[in-house]
């Protein structure tokens, strides 16, 4: 409230430098602080911190938050750690034991708050020591989905800031094929994220994983196992439907005659029952599942004259002449790829 009602800047930096002082004087006092106490002036330095000003102090204060057996105490440290340090701060490395203690415990509570952090961070210290453990926590059938949500997304953020982290003997495309058999959508969502980057880098070594997201697509063309709260407007999960059709674009035309009329029988599905509506968000999911099938059928058409190939043309003239500027837009962009 003093920041606030700070007159001017100049009398804000005046009011800042002195509660820091505090702060530090606080941290450095001989007697011995209590958990609340340190968790008001770490949560202090943190807003301190989120004004603009430079606190280059307290970090292991945050870091003692973190070793704390309390989830209110730990989540403070997290919080702080994730906010105030970038992926280059050498202090980092005092943080990694406490992290992987939280993701080897078996309080689920603490594992989230741990990939959390590591998500937020990123970076090649973490990538190198935790990727293992996230993977562990991945393969882990027996956790709850939000844990096993959280570790797919952590793995796709350690191998944005280091290819090498996953690129060890146990990870590889026999994992990736069992983790797409998981029947949690929110689990299934979040490993197909990781996989789009992991074959937008090297299709050929997740070229097994191609039935299996054929294998997805089956199953939301068919709105089977799918629960209320991932289906849009009937639509069984549109960024699933979206994630996989796009996977399945790295991959070459598939071979396997079975496999390749599975696949050309769902998009003719998603091109057959695909309609203008009034409703725009209904629109709007239907459409970019339309128009990724159609840059998918596009893909793995060898035969430029095939029947698949010339109703999606069809379709396309019909939504170049709606009156929705976004319809159009997309259907003459596709028609340019047609082309």
């Amino acid at each position: 409230s003093d920041t606030r009602a700070s007159a001017n800047k100049d009398a804000e930096r005046v009011r800042v430098d002195k509660e820091l002082a505090k702060i530090r004087g606080k941290f450095k006092s001989d007697t011995q602080m209590g958990t609340y106490d340190r968790k008001k002036y770490v949560w202090k330095m943190l807003y301190i911190f989120m004004l603009g000003y430079e606190v280059d102090f307290g970090h292991l204060e945050a870091l003692s938050l973190i070793s704390c057996p309390k989830y209110a105490e730990k989540q403070v440290g997290y919080i702080v750690i994730s906010v105030m340090l970038n992926e280059s701060n050498e202090f980092l490395r005092l943080v990694i034991n406490s992290i992987r203690n939280d993701l080897i415990s078996r309080v689920e509570p603490f594992q989230c708050l741990a990939l959390t952090c590591i998500g937020n961070v990123g970076g090649k210290e973490f990538s190198e020591a935790l990727a293992g453990d996230v993977q562990n926590l991945l393969m882990t059938g027996s956790l709850r989905p939000v844990v096993r949500k959280k570790a797919a997304l952590c793995l796709l953020r350690l191998f944005r800031k280091n290819p090498d982290a996953l690129h060890s003997d146990n990870w590889g495309a026999e994992q990736m094929t069992q983790l797409l058999e998981e029947r949690d959508v929110g689990v299934l969502t979040a490993v197909i994220s990781l996989l789009m980057s992991l074959v937008a880098a090297d299709p050929i070594q997740y070229l097994l994983c191609m039935p299996k997201c054929v294998n997805i697509l089956e199953r939301l063309a068919q709105n089977k196992d799918i629960p209320a709260e991932y289906t849009y407007y009937h639509i069984p999960s549109p960024w699933l439907q979206i994630k996989t059709m796009r996977v399945l674009q790295y991959f070459p035309v598939p071979e396997d005659a079975a496999l390749r009329s599975s696949l050309i029988s769902v998009l003719q599905s998603v091109v057959a029952h695909t309609e203008v509506t009034k409703n725009v968000n209904k629109n709007n999911a239907r459409h970019a599942v339309l128009f990724e099938a159609i840059t998918l059928i596009l893909h793995i058409s060898v035969d430029s004259d095939s029947a698949l190939v010339a109703s999606c043309a069809s379709l396309l003239a019909k939504f170049i002449q709606v009156p929705e500027p976004n319809i159009r837009y997309l259907g003459l962009e596709n028609m340019a790829r047609l082309a």
